[in-house]
């Protein structure tokens, strides 16, 4: 059986809990990116459609990201990677675009609760609470001078999440970081709620 990244770092606890939020490691997902000299109405006459704006989201299965102009990830939890894989060539098949599997490199941890965008404020100065009036969205940022992407989408639940997406080298790091900030996200949840 493979490890998960905190598995890989020693770490065999893969939940935490406080009192407004719930952190998890994501197991087994599947994450290609992509990148075209092509522009993404030419990528777009297949049955993939990728969202043409940075930090605009699309589809669940797989869900496409728009990284920056002409780079996306495609991220799934039930297809297998190699198949992920196949179905973005497959539907992409274009000569100039760079099509790989980037499932090794990177680990997600998933942040719910009146507490993660408070947390993930903290952090990398951005204000999630505002922006979960926009919707799916993703956005690139740095925490703890770790490079993350951040993915706030909804569930099969019907439950809106923040999912990070960051190499995971770095697991141990980003864990105990969250984890060690949690109460202080408690904290505002608790005073502030879900002001925005």
């Amino acid at each position: 059986m493979i490890q998960s990244a905190l598995q890989q770092a020693g770490i065999n606890c893969l939940e935490f809990s406080s009192d407004s939020l719930e952190m998890k490691e994501i197991l087994g997902a599947s994450i290609v990116r992509l990148h075209s000299l092509q522009d993404v109405r030419q990528l777009n006459s297949g049955e993939l459609e990728l969202p043409e704006k940075t930090g605009q989201c699309r589809g669940s299965n797989p869900a496409a990201l728009c990284l920056r102009p002409r780079e996306w990830l495609l991220i799934s939890n039930v297809t297998e990677p190699v198949e992920l894989l196949a179905y973005a060539k497959s539907n992409l098949g274009a000569e100039r675009t760079a099509i790989y599997d980037n499932s090794d490199g990177l680990a997600i941890f998933r942040l719910s609760g009146s507490g993660a965008p408070w947390l993930l404020s903290k952090l990398s100065s951005l204000d999630y609470l505002a922006g979960t009036a926009a919707g799916e969205h993703c956005t690139r940022t740095r925490m703890g001078k770790i490079a993350v992407v951040v993915h706030y989408h909804k569930t099969g639940d019907d439950q809106f999440v923040f999912d990070l997406l960051f190499d995971r080298s770095v697991a141990k790091y980003l864990w105990d970081l969250l984890s060690i900030s949690a109460p202080h996200a408690d904290d505002l949840a608790l005073a502030f709620g879900n002001a925005a």
